[in-house]
């Protein structure tokens, strides 16, 4: 069926249809989204609000839709797709992190606000995989038409990531992760996939703020390499 998440009347009429059809919703996994790119100084209003509007307004659409069904149910069990950039973020990406610190805060905040009515909710959160999410990225203005006082340094940035990810593995491992948490008796608050959604984590959290800078100017010196 299609359904695009930006609109408030596909969204209810997606729904609707699939009530028609099948009577019930059990799970709802909300994966549709896009990567913004460019300095956070540069982007336009419009930019900034059409991010927001497909990777967290779209993702509370549906399940401000499908939630009186799964409530009237009993039961259900929501899966929003965030990413490790939704704990720690670099140069040139920040706009897109900022939307999945927010589906962060969400998915915490229905755990508890939906648990007396038997509906759990979790984030699956990838770190580098491959597939086409860089090539469908959005370059702001700025940068895509070489105007951007930071271009130098988002270069390294884009061809750093690229490389990266030509290497890491493929969607499977996110769908593995997400078979596993369905198939959970009680779903974890999140699901970190791949070894860098662990480690990148751990060491914001755990190290002492210098050591971690110590960390993050090596990550950046190895984008400027690579510019």
């Amino acid at each position: 069926m299609p359904l695009d998440v930006d609109q408030t009347t596909s969204v209810q009429k997606t729904v609707r249809s699939l009530l028609k059809k099948t009577g019930r919703i059990d799970v709802l996994i909300n994966n549709a989204g896009w990567g913004a790119f460019g300095a956070i100084e540069e982007f336009t209003d419009a930019e900034v609000k059409a991010q927001y509007e497909t990777n967290v307004f779209g993702l509370m659409r549906v399940t401000r839709a499908v939630l009186p069904t799964m409530r009237s149910q009993g039961s259900g069990r929501i899966l929003n797709v965030g990413s490790v950039a939704g704990h720690i973020t670099f140069a040139g990406i920040g706009l897109y992190s900022s939307t999945k610190h927010v589906v962060n805060a969400i998915t915490e905040s229905l755990r508890l606000e939906l648990r007396p009515f038997n509906i759990q909710v979790t984030a699956i959160e990838p770190g580098q995989i491959h597939t086409r999410f860089k090539d469908n990225r959005r370059q702001n203005i700025a940068f895509k038409n070489g105007k951007s006082l930071y271009g130098k340094i988002l270069q390294g940035v884009l061809e750093y990531g690229d490389r990266k990810s030509a290497k890491a593995p493929g969607p499977e491992m996110v769908a593995k992760v997400i078979w596993k948490a369905l198939n959970d008796r009680r779903m974890s608050t999140s699901y970190p996939v791949g070894s860098d959604a662990r480690f990148y984590p751990f060491i914001q959290r755990f190290l002492p703020d210098l050591l971690y800078d110590r960390v993050m100017d090596f990550v950046y010196s190895r984008f400027k390499r690579a510019s």
